[in-house]
């Protein structure tokens, strides 16, 4: 008996890894984040002539471009672009209550709400992680090429703080799931959640705190003098990993509760 249950339960960790890197989900994301990566830099570098063409040959200056200035561009537009494609296919898979024969399939043959939303919050955030990394080393092999060269210690420590704010994306998608049978509406709740947790870093107090604090890390670790910086990102890596753990309980509870 106790077999049987492993298997099953390794076949749906099995089924979740085949559906993200057997279909188009886990391209799409890494595409995405590739493209972004080795556009950012080039825009950065090359800045003034593409505002020259586009105001008609008009003569535009702008101070000559840094690395992190490229880092940061990179980093803008795959928080923008990125996180709605990793939050999009993720909600596609929290989904599995959209239809209520699927949603019975699963409900009758599965033991515990957590061993279907556990594989699929695992797949996409170490997908989101993935492919953040792809991206970063694009946009630093970039950025070294055409502008100069990043510290690697502090786009180390960046990626770890995209790494964590992705995961912490991905398990907030879950919980949005939890509200909603609509693959739409979930990623609308989890961008809706997202984009307004900035708003709390208006606050000072607790500014260092907030999860959207660790998006802006990877420019600011790679301007920091080495051995700098990481420290400031603590609570903000702290909260988000507490924050989606609680995400992700609540969503575990309130799908075992619906009703088919």
């Amino acid at each position: 008996m106790t077999t049987a249950v492993s298997a099953r339960q390794m076949s749906l960790w099995r089924l979740e890894w085949l559906r993200l890197f057997r279909t188009p989900r886990a391209l799409s994301l890494g595409a995405v984040y590739l493209a972004i990566g080795l556009i950012e830099p080039v825009a950065t570098r090359y800045a003034s002539t593409l505002l020259a063409h586009v105001g008609n040959g008009a003569e535009v200056r702008l101070p000559k471009p840094t690395p992190v200035q490229a880092l940061s561009s990179y980093v803008s537009e795959a928080t923008l672009i990125g996180l709605i494609v990793l939050v999009s296919v993720a909600a596609s898979a929290y989904g599995f209550d959209a239809r209520p024969g699927l949603a019975a399939f699963f409900r009758t043959r599965v033991r515990g709400m957590w061993r279907l939303v556990a594989p699929r919050f695992t797949a996409y955030a170490v997908g989101g992680a993935v492919a953040y990394l792809i991206g970063t080393l694009a946009a630093w092999y970039e950025t070294r090429l055409l502008i100069g060269s990043l510290p690697v210690g502090g786009l180390l420590a960046g990626l770890l703080c995209g790494a964590v704010y992705l995961a912490f994306a991905v398990a907030v998608t879950a919980f949005a799931a939890s509200l909603t049978r609509t693959t739409v509406a979930s990623v609308g709740i989890t961008l809706g959640i997202l984009l307004a947790l900035p708003l709390l870093a208006d606050v000072h107090a607790i500014s260092n705190w907030v999860p959207s604090a660790l998006i802006g890390a990877p420019a600011d670790l790679v301007a920091s003098p080495p051995g700098h910086g990481l420290v400031h990102f603590v609570p903000a890596l702290g909260v988000s990993a507490v924050a989606g753990a609680l995400a992700l309980a609540a969503a575990v509870l309130r799908l075992r509760r619906r009703e088919i």
